[in-house]
């Protein structure tokens, strides 16, 4: 929270620290890649949605907001998967995994309530 740097000054090192890692594990693993969109698409999905604007919004929220209500945010991610892998692939709950999402939300609620 304490970071004086602003997070459009920090992003672009840790992510070419990152592909520097991965370039350097390269050659010890093979390596084979069929560019098609249905590679493509989820890849740049990933990268950029995923990697590079949810990391600038987190450093975004922490600098801004309370670190312990930004952190809980974290607990819905499982959440939030399982119901999207519901709605967008129709693929079925348990109901343990329905209880355990419904005591996140809760426990992510007594977080935000207000005094």
């Amino acid at each position: 929270k304490g970071m004086t740097q602003p997070p459009l000054a920090v992003l672009p090192l840790q992510y070419a620290v990152g592909l520097l890692m991965c370039a350097l594990a390269l050659p010890f693993e093979p390596l084979q890649v069929e560019w098609r969109p249905e590679f493509v698409l989820p890849l740049l999905w990933m990268a950029v949605v995923i990697s590079v604007l949810a990391t600038f919004l987190l450093y975004r929220l922490i600098q801004r907001g309370n670190l312990v209500q930004v952190t809980s945010l974290f607990y819905l991610i499982p959440a939030v998967t399982a119901l999207l892998d519901y709605l967008l692939l129709g693929h079925a709950l348990a109901a343990l995994s329905l209880l355990g999402m419904a005591g996140i939300v809760l426990g992510v609620m007594l977080v935000f309530r207000r005094a």
